[in-house]
């Protein structure tokens, strides 16, 4: 503001004095930065053009391409444009500086220089300016570190199962080599027709008896036995306990018709007459039970001789008896009951010896009650006198 006033106050002075002839003054031009500005956006053109045409060089599939003689022929590799699968990397930590993706692709790609390049066509090669590292190519380096982290848990896993599955395609066996697995038999549930023999029914049937008996059910038991009894008619067990069941309803008339079918058809069963024999005895009918008794005649059967003996000795049956106690002291001499039944049969047969001698035989053995020991001793007593 003081330069303004000054040159103001000396204007004013120059007008009041004598007006001096002007003169043209020098003005330096200013620099012209209008084409230094269009060299520049040449350049940068020129960079970007030549990156653009890297990247799409690496993208498309590069073939050979003949050039004037005046540029080397370069090799370039052929870059398949099949979806690659992703391939963990690690990554190692170096201390040199990374290289951009051109200067990668001028490493990789190694060129053959022509032997007839000549001095001044590598002067020029010389002089062209070196392409900067384009955004474009940074923005695809780490669009590709990022897509290689969101795909590796995906991406990585599925690919190698589809390469495992491509290596067991390849390396698969012949179809003459493959052992063929058996089919799983499916288990199914089938049902045969057995065909039992009499005996085979007839257990079964006694079996279901003895069940029901247990359950205290008599009446389902007889049913059981009769029809066990139809398939094996000779079964001796089943008859013998099937009349045990009618005698013990109160069948008695039943019960006696039962053993009675059996000994028709096994006349000469001893159990069964034996069976008989007690079921006529408790029915009061003594003689009938003896008769039953007489056959056969000559057994080994010492409960089917004592009875058949004490029914003979019982109803004066002495021939009977006599025969029946002889065959109970040669099967068993060491009882005193079979001497003193014997000593008896002789005494009323009229064989007083023989009789004193069973008696005392009878005394000297045991298995006697004390009233036949003095019984015993009175007959000696009796029989020594009469000896006299």
């Amino acid at each position: 503001m003081s330069e303004l006033n000054r040159r103001l106050s000396a204007l004013a002075q120059q007008s009041h004095a004598e007006p001096k002839q002007l003169q043209a003054a020098t003005i330096t031009p200013l620099p012209n930065k209008r084409g230094r500005y269009g060299r520049a956006i040449l350049l940068m053109a020129v960079i970007l053009l030549f990156a653009g045409g890297t990247i799409y060089w690496q993208r498309s599939i590069v073939t050979p391409v003949l050039l004037p003689s005046v540029f080397p022929v370069a090799t370039v590799p052929v870059v398949s444009t099949l979806p690659m699968r992703p391939v963990p990397i690690k990554k190692q930590v170096s201390n040199k500086p990374e290289l951009s993706i051109p200067e990668q692709i001028s490493q990789e790609v190694p060129i053959s220089s022509s032997p007839i390049l000549t001095n001044a066509e590598s002067a020029l090669l010389a002089t062209m300016p070196v392409a900067e590292p384009a955004l474009d190519a940074l923005d695809i380096k780490q669009e590709l570190a990022s897509s290689y982290e969101q795909g590796y848990d995906s991406g990585y896993h599925q690919a190698l199962a589809e390469q495992q599955v491509t290596i067991k395609t390849t390396v698969s066996p012949s179809s003459k080599d493959v052992a063929v697995t058996p089919k799983r038999k499916v288990s199914r549930l089938s049902i045969e027709t057995v065909a039992l023999t009499p005996a085979q029914l007839a257990m079964v049937e006694y079996n279901k008896a003895e069940k029901v008996l247990r359950q205290a059910n008599s009446r389902q038991a007889i049913v059981h036995l009769e029809a066990a009894l139809k398939y094996r008619p000779e079964w001796v067990v089943a008859r013998q306990k099937l009349a045990a069941l009618y005698y013990g309803r109160g069948d008695n008339r039943q019960a006696v018709a039962m053993l009675q079918q059996g000994l028709q058809r096994q006349p000469h069963n001893t159990e069964l007459r034996l069976t008989l024999a007690k079921l006529l005895v408790n029915e009061q009918q003594p003689q009938a039970a003896l008769t039953v008794l007489e056959q056969p005649q000559h057994v080994d059967t010492v409960a089917f001789l004592a009875m058949r003996a004490a029914l003979a000795q019982q109803l004066q049956n002495t021939a009977l008896a006599l025969s029946s106690y002889q065959q109970l002291v040669l099967h068993d001499a060491a009882d005193g009951r079979w001497w003193l039944g014997l000593a008896i049969a002789q005494e009323r047969s009229q064989q007083f010896m023989a009789a004193l001698t069973s008696y005392r035989q009878g005394a000297v053995h045991g298995g006697l009650s004390a009233a036949s020991q003095q019984f015993i001793q009175q007959r000696i007593m009796a029989l020594q006198i009469k000896r006299r």
